[in-house]
């Protein structure tokens, strides 16, 4: 079961805005991301979605619980837009993960060793090679260092 408990509010006029310290218990799952635990967060805080922002959350390993940095402004030209970009593009990077499975399946042709992958170039593939060649060389120059060292101590 899903809850939220509030540990610490504190108001900050300065900022224009509410700072909460919470507790969200995830009992057998894994942390949630932002827009899972905004409408529990909105019943306890009785504020509006677009109004809350989630700056951290921090996972308590071993518990099935997370801490939360909220920040619940009271309008929503009050939110500065530098914070609000970078939560949204936290909440897209999760979506976007999200979404990636399921591509993943669709593409799982993988081509064998001696075959380019059909997005490389060849261009791409030669430039591979000579990285290949180099390594060859360094480990042969490592082995007849070795060899001189045991001629010189025999």
């Amino acid at each position: 079961m899903m809850s939220v408990k509030i540990l610490d509010q504190k108001k900050n006029p300065l900022l224009k805005r509410e700072e909460v310290h919470a507790v969200f218990e995830h009992t057998g799952k894994p942390t949630p991301p932002r827009k899972d635990i905004l409408p529990f967060l909105e019943k306890a805080l009785r504020a509006k979605k677009d109004l809350i922002l989630i700056d951290k959350i921090f996972s308590i390993k071993g518990k099935g619980e997370s801490k939360l940095k909220v920040f619940v402004y009271s309008k929503k030209d009050d939110i500065p837009k530098d914070k609000l970009e970078v939560i949204q593009k936290r909440m897209e990077k999760k979506k976007a993960k999200g979404e990636e499975p399921e591509e993943k399946p669709a593409e799982s042709e993988t081509p064998t060793e001696g075959e380019a992958k059909p997005e490389e170039k060849e261009g791409e593939a030669k430039e591979k090679e000579p990285a290949e060649e180099a390594k060859e060389e360094e480990g042969e120059a490592k082995e007849e260092k070795k060899e001189e060292k045991k001629e010189g101590k025999e």
